[in-house]
């Protein structure tokens, strides 16, 4: 097993672009007046984890290699994190939140493309069936769909409201999937010997329908739904035990309630704050109860 120092050779260009987009974030976010800039970011960067799902997960079309995590599949995912979850999404969001046009959106997907030939040349990124140019090309789409789905939120469309609460909390979820799995506490994957390619195939899709009963239940107020919602997720991770799906103890079953409670509540609170400046009737999401509704006589 590899002892990586978190600053080395392959570290420092991941974690100097990592503090620039952190800088850039708050200082830019703290001159806009906009509210919904942290939602614009979630969602803008649960775009880019379905975009890295089949590429990176599946397929393999690049690896990257900040020499951070002992495993070498944990440090390739984190530097796809860094990478496509957080520097882009960073950039997409401030250049919709300032309405900057084309020519700035173009300049930007070329600042990342020689970006990407740098780590090319330092050997701490690699393209497999990925090509540069390729990210000229979805970088850009990448910008407009982001200034797309942003005037969608500004005029408070249901779909856009309800896609934006899905993808945070999905956001949320895959990202503590990740800390979990770099801490094996958790670890999926079929029979008894597989890899930790294997279980980042599984780990997101287990939160995508996780997320997806998430935003069907925070509509309902009430400690009630809360509760119920807790009871699912708590007998899924039973079930994918008792299938073989996930491999973990009982007793770090249990100690990942916290987990489960923290995303319950959380998907609540992410509820009324994107709902909570809608303006006009809303149409609630369908809510999941665990008892049948009440009918009159």
């Amino acid at each position: 097993m590899r002892k990586n120092k978190a600053f080395n050779r392959n570290s420092i260009p991941f974690l100097l672009l990592a503090i620039i987009h952190l800088m850039l974030l708050f200082l830019f976010a703290k001159r806009s007046k906009e509210k919904t800039i942290w939602i614009l970011l979630l969602s803008n960067i649960g775009f880019a984890y379905f975009f890295e799902y089949p590429v990176l997960n599946l397929f393999k079309g690049y690896s990257y290699k900040p020499s951070i995590m002992k495993k070498r599949a944990h440090d390739q995912v984190l530097g796809a994190v860094l990478s496509q979850g957080f520097y882009v999404p960073v950039t997409a969001t401030l250049l919709t939140i300032f309405h900057k046009n084309g020519y700035w959106k173009l300049g930007s997907t070329l600042i990342y493309y020689l970006i990407e030939h740098t780590f090319l040349r330092l050997k701490i990124y690699n393209t497999h069936w990925w090509k540069p140019v390729y990210t000229l090309l979805f970088m850009n789409i990448y910008f407009h769909i982001s200034d797309w789905f942003y005037k969608a939120i500004q005029a408070r469309k249901d779909w856009a409201l309800s896609l934006a609460h899905y993808l945070s909390i999905e956001v949320i979820g895959i990202t503590l999937l990740y800390i979990s799995a770099a801490g094996r506490k958790i670890r999926f994957g079929r029979g008894m010997y597989h890899s930790w390619w294997e279980h980042f195939a599984i780990a997101p899709l287990y939160s995508i329908v996780h997320s997806f009963f998430a935003v069907k239940n925070s509509a309902k107020p009430g400690l009630q739904p809360r509760l119920c919602m807790l009871l699912y997720r708590v007998l899924t991770d039973l079930f994918l035990k008792k299938i073989g799906l996930l491999k973990i103890k009982l007793t770090q079953l249990w100690g990942n309630i916290p987990f489960h409670v923290f995303i319950v509540f959380i998907s609540r609170y992410l509820y009324i704050k994107i709902y909570s400046e809608h303006s006009g009737e809303h149409i609630k999401p369908i809510e999941i109860s665990c008892k049948p509704d009440k009918k009159g006589t």
